[in-house]
């Protein structure tokens, strides 16, 4: 089992590239069974769930490859209708984004219910409400979702119960080919449901969002195209919670600042110095940061997978904060591992209330992805050495993490495994 070992108390200084969205990545990834030609995306972050999709795609019949450190090449034109690679699936949920797709092309989905990390409930029924409004019938059995039509779909207007960014995307890509218009409200408008409307308009489709309404004009088909992802703004943000644990002064690279300026505000008002120029970021942290409270919320608001980052930031500063969850109320695994440091947390319900903390190194286990990057941001502060294992999550969404740090300055290094 591969650990990464990190020795605390290092300032971070240098230069930081950031890569592309995985959130964007992956939904792109499965609308290219829309295609049906041969499509380039580039800024593809290298990480195992990109990794895995592409090797769905591949069980499947379609020519899905990496040809480049961050460019990859796909054609799905004679993908079977037989959704395949169901240990991957089962493990991944961007992988539920082959209902809206393979729904659209082949009128049908049988899959195991997508995976993913494990801090609650992720239920679909916003997804297959969606599919029942556009005609589908689901069911789910035994661990599988299965999502038919008798005769056809039709457009329609979908009012989502609650912001969902699977949903949303999920019942664009089923409306692609839909005679007329399909009308969704209440969507959510993060930058990677941008991102791959982008992309399929690129690709021939007709879809604008105005506000958190979509509204999608049905296309014959798609064509081939060349197309480069947004930057992963978690990523940037992420290493804006390592500087301020650590201290220091980095600049990050191929940074979308306006996806970041809300977060970005939040930090400046904690002590933070960020100056922004271009895809450009300087953030330096010379002193000992203000405490803050904040409650996560659907963008463009504070973000629910920055939350464990930011609570272990938090233990750093002079007075705490509290983090309310909103999105998803059990993401708190993260909690008892940051207190084997040292971290004073108490938890009400869906609510943290972080102390100033003396954080100590120690062994400790990542529970889901951005909970393990809390652990990298925790160990990266603290006092003595840290062990971290379970770090298949980690890089599930942090490309060259080990690297990334090793070269700002952090102790850091991956030791494989058996």
């Amino acid at each position: 089992m591969e650990k990464i070992v990190i020795e605390g108390g290092n300032e971070l200084r240098g230069e930081v590239k950031i890569g592309g969205m995985k959130n964007s990545a992956l939904p792109i990834i499965y609308a290219t069974i829309l295609v049906q030609e041969e499509c380039i995306i580039e800024n593809v972050p290298m990480v195992s769930d990109v990794i895995n999709s592409l090797e769905i795609l591949r069980q499947m019949g379609a020519c899905a490859e990496f040809i480049e450190d961050d460019k990859i090449k796909i054609n799905t034109k004679y993908l079977s209708s037989e959704i395949k690679g169901y240990d991957k699936i089962s493990k991944m949920r961007a992988s539920s984004y082959l209902m809206g797709t393979m729904l659209a092309r082949f009128n049908k989905a049988f899959l195991p219910m997508p995976g993913g990390c494990n801090f609650g409930v992720r239920p679909i029924e916003q997804h297959l409400k969606g599919f029942e409004a556009l005609g589908a019938t689901t069911s789910e059995e035994e661990g599988f979702v299965s999502i038919n039509v008798s005769n056809h779909l039709k457009s329609t207007k979908i009012t989502l119960d609650k912001i969902s960014v699977g949903a949303t995307i999920n019942i664009v890509l089923a409306s692609v080919f839909l005679d007329g218009e399909t009308i969704i409200e209440n969507v959510a408008i993060e930058p990677h449901v941008d991102d791959l409307i982008c992309f399929l308009n690129i690709s021939g489709a007709k879809i604008v969002r105005k506000g958190r309404k979509i509204y999608v004009n049905g296309v014959k088909r798609l064509h081939g195209a060349t197309y480069k992802i947004y930057p992963d703004m978690i990523e940037s943000l992420t290493y804006m919670t390592f500087v301020g644990a650590a201290r220091g002064d980095i600049t990050l690279f191929g940074v979308n600042y306006e996806h970041i300026r809300f977060c970005a505000d939040i930090f400046m008002g904690m002590g933070y110095k960020i100056e922004n120029k271009g895809d450009m970021v300087r953030v330096t942290v010379s002193k000992t940061l203000d405490g803050t409270s904040v409650v996560t919320l659907p963008y463009p608001g504070f973000p629910t997978d920055l939350h464990p980052q930011f609570a272990a930031l938090l233990c750093f500063t002079r007075s705490g904060g509290i983090i309310k969850e909103e999105i998803f109320p059990s993401r708190f695994a993260y909690v008892n591992e940051l207190k084997k440091m040292g971290a004073k947390i108490s938890r009400e319900e869906s609510t943290a209330h972080i102390f100033p903390s003396q954080i100590y190194g120690a062994d400790i286990d990542a529970t889901d992805l951005r909970a393990g990057a809390s652990l990298v941001c925790a160990a990266l502060g603290a006092n003595g050495k840290s062990t971290i294992k379970n770090v298949n999550y980690i890089v599930r969404g942090y490309q060259d993490i080990t690297s990334k740090v090793s070269l700002i300055g952090g102790k850091i290094k991956l030791i494989k495994g058996d």
